[in-house]
């Protein structure tokens, strides 16, 4: 089965956020890999699959080529990307969203159709994909409906990490097989190092 965008009610979220201290405060979804921008890597294939998509980001000068999508701030600041999910949920025009980090260059439409269908396939407050005992929760799907208690949490709480967050919540785990396809949708740019990989790795032809 393929998903496609008129069989769900999902918005497609971009997290471009981030200090990215690693690399001088240089925002990451910008960072260029054989000439490209990871976010427009990422936008080609979030845009065959979703009719809305949002990007977060708290410096909206940075992403002027992008103006016809949703950009929008941080409501509330310095809580990570569980802020993100916050200002993306509020801001989304359906009723899940599809959250992405955005130094994943390698994301892939068939993981994501794949991992739609098997969200709709259950009644949860969020899927996330696992690979043994690995979870990405910055590849995962959030019902809008927990906006309310994510926006309680982030006014009370003081651990603003998404597992203490998911704690909270009905979670569904979509088992993956630990293949290199797989773990490659995941893999997300952290250090120079990782850069340096991925460009060895695009240069082979393998993104």
């Amino acid at each position: 089965m393929t998903i496609t965008k008129e069989q769900h009610n999902m918005s497609a979220v971009i997290l471009a956020g981030g200090a990215n201290k690693r690399f001088q405060g240089k925002t990451k979804a910008n960072i260029q890999i054989s000439g490209v921008r990871i976010i427009t890597r990422t936008i080609k294939i979030l845009h065959e699959i979703f009719d809305d998509i949002i990007i977060v980001t708290n410096n909206p000068d940075q992403f002027k080529g992008f103006s016809h999508y949703t950009l929008i701030p941080d409501e509330i600041k310095n809580v990570g990307p569980l802020g993100g999910i916050h200002a993306a949920m509020k801001a989304a025009k359906n009723d899940s969203v599809f959250v992405f980090a955005s130094d994943m260059p390698c994301i892939s439409s068939s993981l994501i159709r794949k991992h739609i269908e098997f969200y709709q396939k259950r009644r949860c407050d969020a899927a996330v994909p696992r690979i043994n005992d690995f979870k990405e929760p910055l590849h995962s799907i959030y019902n809008t409906q927990i906006f309310e208690k994510l926006d309680t949490y982030l006014k009370n709480e003081h651990d603003y990490s998404i597992d203490s967050f998911l704690k909270n919540l009905n979670i569904r785990y979509h088992n993956l097989e630990d293949t290199e396809e797989n773990r490659k949708s995941f893999f997300n740019i952290n250090t120079p190092q990782d850069l340096s990989c991925i460009e060895l790795y695009a240069e082979a032809g393998n993104i």
